[in-house]
């Protein structure tokens, strides 16, 4: 009986064993015979790309000035509104005159009097100068004493003096009658250039001081400009020159041209930006000051990056993106680094290379390793 039983354990063994094969052997089987996976793939593709860099800023003049008087007083007269196109030379407004001309009026009197003072400091000179020369001939005569003689050349020095005193009021005067018409003169604004009035800041019979800003101004004669802050990772890829363009809302539809014509060499200190300004082309359009403007830089600096269909893309974690490529007809996953997504493709700066197929349809169904049916041109080949 014991016999019996140990022959029977070895036999059930073997029989386990066999049917564990006949299993395996039937999965490989059903495995050969089931249909593969079905994929689409394109090759990879290098290519030489352009950083593009995204901002927003304000349009302004490139040249924008504050126009102010250069005397103080009260505004008498306005001549412009806000908005209104000036030209070259024109007058923008004007004070009070009327402080302004007493000042030179008094000026004008007391060089008046100065001259009056000269011609009778000269007659008194020569009236000294006549008695030094009596007292001179009556001392040569013993007539006159020393004391005299002295006393008549001390009234030529006074006389004298009293002339280059006069000339020096005189010379005063003159220059008050300068200082006067100055403020005359610049009692005014008048336009420096053509261009716009931007912002009109002072009022009719409103006390303004020497400089304080009466209009903003944009001069016409210089390019419309927008204006961005850039980080510092953005602002090594600028350069002088580097094309861009612009779109507004008020032109939805239209892409304005622009180029990078100033590049600023230090930070904000408050905000840690660069400043970038960029010449805008008009077109014809009317454009006008405060405009929030959309801008694409299109930097000259290239990099040399693989292209790869969005739609390759499996699964992603911030830079890092898994993708399928196909070699000897098995599917591989593959880890790949994005630099940009630009439309509807990836750039890879590393896991690829180029010629490498890469599967675009079926992608999300696929197993590492797996062997797969690569879909070419509307065929299907088994590789």
């Amino acid at each position: 009986m014991k016999k019996i039983l140990m022959l029977a354990i070895p036999l059930a063994i073997i029989a386990v064993i066999a049917t564990a094969f006949g299993l395996q052997e039937n999965k490989e089987e059903i495995a050969a015979k089931a249909p593969l996976q079905k994929v689409k793939t394109v090759k990879a593709k290098a290519i030489d790309h352009k950083t593009t860099v995204f901002a927003s800023g304000l349009l302004a003049s490139e040249e924008e000035m504050k126009l102010s008087f250069k005397t103080g007083g009260i505004i008498q007269k306005v001549y412009v509104n806000e908005g209104q196109h000036i030209k070259k030379g024109q007058l923008l407004a004007k004070l009070n005159l009327n402080e302004i001309s007493a000042q030179a009026q008094q000026a004008q009197i007391g060089q008046q009097q100065a001259e009056i003072n000269i011609e009778n400091a000269k007659i008194a000179l020569k009236i000294a100068e006549r008695d030094y020369r009596n007292a001179l001939g009556l001392y040569r005569d013993s007539v006159a004493t020393l004391e005299q003689l002295e006393n008549a050349e001390l009234q030529v020095d006074n006389a004298r003096n009293q002339v280059e005193a006069a000339e020096t009021s005189l010379d005063f005067n003159r220059k008050n009658i300068q200082i006067a018409d100055f403020n005359v003169n610049y009692s005014k604004i008048v336009a420096p250039a053509n261009g716009i009035i931007l912002k009109q800041v002072a009022e009719v019979n409103e006390l303004v001081g020497s400089g304080t800003p009466v209009f903003i101004f944009g001069s016409k004669d210089k390019a419309q400009v927008i204006r961005v802050n850039l980080t510092d990772k953005d602002i090594i890829n600028i350069n002088f020159g580097d094309k861009a363009g612009i779109r507004f809302d008020a032109y939805p539809d239209l892409e304005f041209k622009g180029e990078v014509n100033e590049i600023a060499s230090m930070a904000d200190p408050y905000t840690g930006t660069f400043e970038v300004e960029i010449a805008v082309e008009s077109e014809g359009k009317k454009l006008l000051s405060g405009f929030v403007g959309k801008v694409t830089i299109y930097t000259k600096e290239k990099n040399q990056l693989i292209e790869v269909p969005i739609d390759a893309l499996v699964s992603a974690d911030k830079k890092t993106g898994i993708i399928y490529t196909v070699e000897a007809q098995k599917a591989v996953k593959t880890k790949i680094k994005i630099t940009d997504i630009d439309a509807d493709r990836l750039l890879v700066n590393d896991g690829l290379q180029d010629g490498q197929e890469i599967v675009i349809t079926g992608a999300s169904y696929l197993q590492n390793g797996e062997k797969v049916s690569v879909i070419k041109k509307g065929k299907t080949e088994e590789e």
